[in-house]
């Protein structure tokens, strides 16, 4: 019997294993976070990446890409225009970066990526510095690097907006637009209540005024002597 249960018990472990899934390996095809070993599925492309500065730390056909919600870089497939090329958005670039004139945010901009070097950007972005004094990652500008500093045009790289922003915003006011109304509709029933004790008062003392007017006098002239 012992020898029994063993042998259930070890087949039932062996149910449990193979009811959970292999995690997946950096490269692989996924659908979401869980089914990478890393824990990060890329938005572009669909595959199991992790996180990155330069493309060289993903290897052959993928890109170091900015995440399209929130901070960071992380590898991706390809998709998109490359370097150089003219945009209006970061998720029109294959990098993930859209670099605007600094005095011009709403003019087209031209994709961008990071770079260690001239010798990684294509020719006409061959600046490859930081866009601020505080940055620490230099990206492909558009001119060229015998250009001196400060005759140099700025950039910017615009953040994607997030749209659960407005979402949680109209959410929040529409609680708040509730939470007035019906406070408000106590405060006018209360009103309407005590009206009736205004008109009652105001009609007993109308009552007690005329009940307390000037008392009749009864003259008693009797009778008259002859």
């Amino acid at each position: 019997m012992i020898a029994l249960f063993l042998g259930l018990g070890a087949v039932g472990c062996g149910l449990l294993k193979q009811e959970e899934p292999e995690k997946k390996a950096f490269g692989v095809a996924c659908t979401k976070d869980t089914d990478c070993a890393s824990l990060q599925c890329a938005a572009t492309g669909s595959i199991c990446t992790k996180s990155c500065t330069y493309d060289r730390d993903c290897g052959d056909g993928l890109v170091c890409r900015a995440k399209d919600t929130g901070s960071g870089m992380e590898c991706s497939k390809a998709q998109g225009s490359k370097v150089g090329a003219s945009c209006t958005a970061a998720t029109e670039c294959d990098h993930g970066f859209c670099l605007k004139k600094a005095d011009a945010p709403n003019d087209p901009g031209f994709c961008s990526a990071t770079c260690q070097g001239p010798a990684e950007c294509p020719e006409g972005y061959k600046i490859c510095d930081t866009l601020t004094a505080s940055d620490t990652t230099k990206m492909c500008i558009l001119g060229d690097d015998r250009i001196p500093i400060g005759e140099r045009p700025k950039f910017t790289a615009p953040t994607t907006t997030v749209k659960t922003t407005t979402t949680a915003t109209s959410t929040a006011t529409a609680t708040a637009t509730a939470t007035s109304t019906a406070s408000a509709t106590p405060t006018a029933t209360t009103t309407a209540t005590t009206t009736p004790s205004a008109t009652a008062t105001a009609t007993a003392t109308a009552s007690a005024t005329t009940s307390t007017g000037r008392p009749r006098i009864k003259l008693d002239l009797g009778k008259t002597k002859k």
